[in-house]
């Protein structure tokens, strides 16, 4: 589900982000008709693939940083 939340100051818009802390900000709108928070209680699926490429990323890094100390220690 969707939610979608006006503001017209910063404050306002800080305040809707805290208050939405337990959902997704999937799209901020600043368009003619006013400006837009959009929240979800789901994490999209292109956010979710970025999330995943992400992780793996660290992973990755992870396993080099082990595997070159096992290099220096001679233990590979």
């Amino acid at each position: 589900m969707q939610y979608k939340y006006q503001y017209i100051t910063e404050e306002e818009k800080q305040n809707i982000l805290d208050a939405n802390l337990d959902k997704f900000l999937v799209e901020v709108q600043d368009i003619t008709e006013g400006k837009f928070l959009i929240f979800s209680d789901t994490l999209g699926l292109d956010a979710q693939v970025a999330q995943l490429k992400e992780d793996n990323l660290i992973l990755m890094d992870v396993l080099a940083t082990m595997y070159e100390d096992m290099l220096m220690k001679g233990t590979v």
